[in-house]
Formats: structure tokens, C-alpha cells, sequence
């Protein structure tokens, strides 16, 4: 996995890697446009991506070249990057310290996982467009922010104000 040196290398972690990663990964890299190159990675990955992520994605014309959830492991290996902000999606990450080379900045979106939603499958499909839609509106204000110069602790405050932000819209 290689990033150019003019971008910033981000990891959305969550979980499964299922869902809310992937969508974030398609949205940074679309959105950020060569500022930012994301990844994202899951501690405990699902085997396949979730059927209804990927019609979002298809729909939205952002399908992941990826369709395979990665494991925390394959991206905090010796020949990864030193991601500059790690972003969790969801759920906290257990034993609260990111295993990754480097200082990144740590990021926490509160997005609702659409698979909670029971009921009949249009239900889950708005659950899933709703969280495709609350990433999609956090990644536009990521991709607005300037991280250039920037260290680790006022990049975390950054975020901080871009989630409370965007937590209120």
C-alpha cells in the first residue's frame, strides 16, 4: 500500500470492516482527491463486505476497488504506511490504544451501524443510505480541513470540532 508524499495517509477502523469502513475509505478517496488516501481495516473483519454497502456504494458510482474486508493486522504491518489520523467508526477500539506505527491523530465518528435497524428490508436500506449520507457530509468537511504543518494534538482538536460540528448538522 503506498501514498504519495503529498497526501495523508488516513485508516477508518471499525470492527467488522463490513459497512461503515469501506464507505468512508470510498468517500475520503473520492472527496479528498490525491490530498488524502484512505484505508480502512477492522479488528475482528467479516468475510465479505455487506451486500447492501456495496449497492450504496455501486449507486453512488464510489465502489471500493477492495471488496475484501482487511484485518488491523494487514495495514499495521512493517511495510504500511505511518498513518497521519486514524478514524474509528462506531465502537471504541478494545484495550482503547491503536496498534500502528507513528503518532496519527485519532479521530472518533459516532455513526449508527445500519445492520441494528430490524425490520423489513426498505428499513435497512434507509439505515444504510443514512449512514452513507452522515459519512459522506463528515468526509466533506474532512477533506476541507488543512492538516498540512499541522502536529498530532491540534489535528485532534481539529477533528474534535469537525465531529461536534457535523454530530449537529
Amino acid at each position: 500500500m503506498r501514498h504519495s508524499r503529498s497526501s495523508h495517509a488516513v485508516l477508518f477502523l471499525c470492527r467488522d470492516n463490513a459497512i461503515l469502513g469501506p464507505m468512508a475509505e470510498a468517500l475520503l478517496n473520492h472527496w479528498g482527491r490525491g490530498r488524502f488516501t484512505a484505508s480502512s481495516a477492522g479488528w475482528e473483519p467479516a468475510p465479505g463486505v455487506h451486500a447492501v454497502a456495496v449497492r450504496v456504494l455501486r449507486r453512488a458510482q464510489l465502489l471500493p476497488v477492495v471488496l475484501k474486508p482487511r484485518s488491523l493486522s494487514e495495514v499495521a504491518g512493517p511495510d504500511a504506511p505511518a498513518f497521519g489520523v486514524v478514524v474509528l467508526l462506531g465502537q471504541e477500539f478494545p484495550g482503547g490504544t491503536v496498534p500502528l506505527k507513528g503518532d496519527p491523530a485519532l479521530a472518533s465518528w459516532h455513526i449508527s451501524d445500519p445492520v441494528a435497524i430490524a425490520g423489513p428490508t426498505e428499513a435497512q436500506d434507509r439505515a444504510f443510505e443514512r449512514a452513507f449520507r452522515e459519512i459522506e457530509a463528515r468526509v466533506k468537511i474532512f477533506a476541507s480541513l488543512s492538516l498540512d504543518g499541522v502536529d498530532r494534538l491540534a489535528a485532534e482538536r481539529r477533528l474534535a470540532e469537525m465531529e461536534a460540528t457535523a454530530a449537529t448538522s
